[in-house]
């Protein structure tokens, strides 16, 4: 796995509007270069050294921490049942409560239920295993630094934990009926009204409790590598995949799980009451590791301290680690911990970043609290002319010499091209399959499932014809080389060919060999070439329509199709690498490469002459269904079932820009004959089309 190491800077960065600046000169040209080069500009994560705050009023070791307001309540520890509020301003503690003396904290969690109102916050904590008493206790927090708490008229309801009951007053133990490890247990809450409690504890365990109707309504076992606890576990509910957490129409919920070799991106979909996993890096310096602290900020998380076992011995962490989530991509920060730390809790407020309690490598239990100071700049949220700016100020207050400038030049001028949505065509009313430009990209046909194919007008968005005639779902459509015609072909077994112009049914082929994937007109428009489920790719005449020839050898569904500049029946090479089905492939401009996507989540290039792999450009978080070459040969273009389209660096192999905005699975894409243009057919049934900025 791929992992670089980000420079520190004793300077803070400040954040005034929307422009990020330095109060000094305090990166070299050395260290922009080493930046730009690892593309880490679209997440600058910047994180100050760490303070010593106010000692703890006692050492805590597996505490769990909430956020309210201006105070952080911390909420007990192991074997530790006393709870305080620590006071931002005033940095000072003040007693809450104990948890009742019957129950014995060990590895246990505690999340915010709602915020009943603007001084009120309610708590659940749940724990236990086999070998302790179980807890599921509530708490109506009213702030100890208010002068509400202490009128007495109310105080005998708040601040103190109380059984969890059910709508009759009757105790709700979670986890008592499958008789739960919850030691190291960790949980999110989710859901419109905030009533889903996604759970993830030993081994390796899932569920969803629903806190309206007090039960479990599913269990499932994750795909980890290894035993699961005390591990990092969130909701993933910020904008970083272009779409919200939860969708209005399908509901999706998506979680992230990270302990020691395990990385798991995780996706709950309520109508159906499913899971799905996707597997995430994990680099190697944290693969030992579990018991750490961690906080997600913007689409990044951080990773504070832990421990493991590596290499024979027992191995204590005083690094900071970042996950990049957009880009599933590791950093490790020159900013450290003062001395190794375990079983600390880290929480998140202001944009400062508060680690609390813990033990030492000696396991001795400490009573630390300290912070740093955390900013988060994403580039890809800025417009055009704000990253230009900034770019400008920097290259002011650095006094940059003409000696480098070019090279910086030409780092910037990469980054800051890009596409932009430029429009939404909306008529299909079943997945998008297929989308190609004409060769003037003028027009656009598309292929659905809704047994449709349709040509679109591109400058004005208006759709110019329907074809209808297929009785199953149209998996592929392109026009000839002349653009006169359209072909396409469908589950219905049948190859059709339309007149572009009238919008009739010139030709249909028919040999009942079942579902037909994909289909190709050959350069000169004399030929068509398809791809079946019966394994054969056969070659048509376009004019009299009798198959001319058929080629053997693939063992599975022939899903893609494509003709090169020479055209020839002989097998030359046979690619192999992916680990899964390959879902499309194309030939490069030159035809010396073929570019491959497949549903193990990669896209791969090809050697034509040495029927090598040359390169494996990146991941996407799922299966990639469609991929194309830019007209230059210099780019390459992917879309997902993670909603994403992906624009890659053939010569890096580096993501170069992820365009999000579908609302579903991203299935097909296309990219213009100029490349200042691409399109994108999705799950959502529309078309959307990109332009360059």
């Amino acid at each position: 796995m791929n992992q670089t190491i980000e420079e520190n800077s004793n300077d803070e960065v400040k954040t005034e509007a929307t422009l990020l600046s330095f109060e000094q000169s305090c990166f070299n040209k050395d260290w922009i270069l080493q930046y730009y080069s690892q593309e880490q500009i679209p997440h600058f994560t910047y994180l100050t050294s760490f303070q010593s705050l106010k000692e703890l009023p006692i050492p805590l070791v597996l505490s769990q921490c909430v956020l309210h307001k201006r105070e952080i309540l911390i909420c007990g520890g192991w074997n530790k049942r006393s709870c305080y509020s620590y006071h931002k301003r005033k940095n000072e503690y003040k007693f809450i409560c104990k948890y009742p003396s019957d129950v014995k904290l060990s590895g246990h969690c505690v999340v915010k239920l709602a915020d009943n109102n603007s001084n009120e916050i309610t708590l659940l904590s749940f724990g236990g295993s086999p070998y302790t008493k179980r807890h599921t206790l509530v708490m109506k927090y009213v702030s100890v630094w208010s002068n509400k708490s202490n009128k007495s008229n109310k105080l005998h309801n708040y601040n103190k934990w109380v059984p969890f009951t059910d709508n009759h007053n009757r105790p709700i133990i979670i986890g008592r009926e499958k008789n739960h490890n919850y030691e190291g247990v960790r949980a999110v809450i989710g859901g419109k009204d905030n009533y889903l409690l996604f759970i993830t504890y030993y081994p390796k365990n899932i569920s969803v409790f629903n806190l309206n109707t007090f039960q479990f309504i599913k269990h499932d076992t994750l795909p980890a590598s290894n035993q699961i606890g005390y591990h990092c576990f969130i909701l993933n509910s910020e904008n970083i995949q272009g779409q919200e957490m939860i969708n209005a129409n399908t509901q999706y919920y998506q979680m992230l799980l990270f302990c020691k070799k395990t990385g798991l991106s995780i996706r709950y979909e309520k109508g159906k009451n499913i899971f799905q996993f996707y597997q995430r890096s994990i680099c190697n310096d944290i693969a030992p590791l579990h018991r750490y602290a961690y906080v997600c900020i913007n689409g990044v998380i951080l990773f504070f301290g832990g421990y493991g076992w590596n290499n024979n011995k027992w191995i204590f962490s005083k690094s900071v680690h970042k996950y990049l989530i957009k880009e599933d991509k590791w950093i490790t920060s020159q900013s450290t911990l003062h001395s190794p730390l375990l079983n600390c809790v880290a929480i998140l407020s202001d944009n400062n970043i508060h680690i609390i309690g813990g033990s030492n490598d000696k396991n001795t239990t400490v009573l630390t609290h300290m912070n740093a100071k955390v900013y988060v700049w994403d580039a890809s949220q800025l417009p055009i002319n704000k990253i230009k700016f900034i770019i400008q100020h920097w290259l002011r207050v650095l006094k940059i010499k003409l000696g480098w400038i070019n090279e910086f030049n030409k780092i910037v001028a990469n980054y800051v091209k890009g596409y932009q949505l430029l429009m939404v065509l909306q008529g299909h009313d079943e997945i998008v399959r297929s989308v190609r430009f004409s060769a003037d990209c003028r027009k656009i046909v598309s292929a659905s499932c809704d047994h449709t194919v349709r040509i679109w007008d591109v400058s004005s968005g208006k759709q110019l014809q329907i074809f209808r005639g297929h009785t199953g779902s149209v998996f592929t459509a392109k026009f000839s080389p002349d653009e006169h015609t359209v072909v396409s072909c469908s589950q219905d077994g049948t190859i059709r060919l339309w007149d572009v112009n009238t919008g009739t049914e010139i030709m249909k082929l028919e040999k009942n060999f079942g579902p037909i994937w994909d289909v190709d007109f050959s350069p000169d428009g004399r030929y068509i070439v398809s791809g079946f489920k019966d394994k054969t790719i056969r070659l048509w005449d376009i004019h009299s329509g009798i198959e001319i020839n058929r080629l053997l050898g693939h063992l599975e569904d022939v899903l893609s199709i494509q003709f090169s500049s020479d055209e020839s029946g002989e097998r030359l090479k046979r690619f192999k690498g992916h680990f899964a089905g390959v879902t499309r492939a194309r030939f490069s401009p030159d035809n010396k490469f073929i570019v491959s996507c497949s549903l193990d989540n990669t896209v791969r290039i090809w050697d034509i002459k040495t029927g090598t792999e040359g390169k494996i450009l990146g991941k996407h978080v799922d299966i990639v269904e469609d991929v194309q070459y830019f007209p230059d040969g210099q780019t390459i273009v992917s879309c997902s079932r993670d909603r994403t389209i992906i624009l890659w660096s053939v010569e890096s192999g580096k993501k170069i820009q992820m365009l999000s905005g579908h609302s579903d699975y991203a299935k097909c894409v296309d990219v213009s004959r100029n490349g200042n243009k691409i399109i994108s057919g999705s799950s959502d049934c529309k078309i959307q089309i990109w332009g360059s900025l």
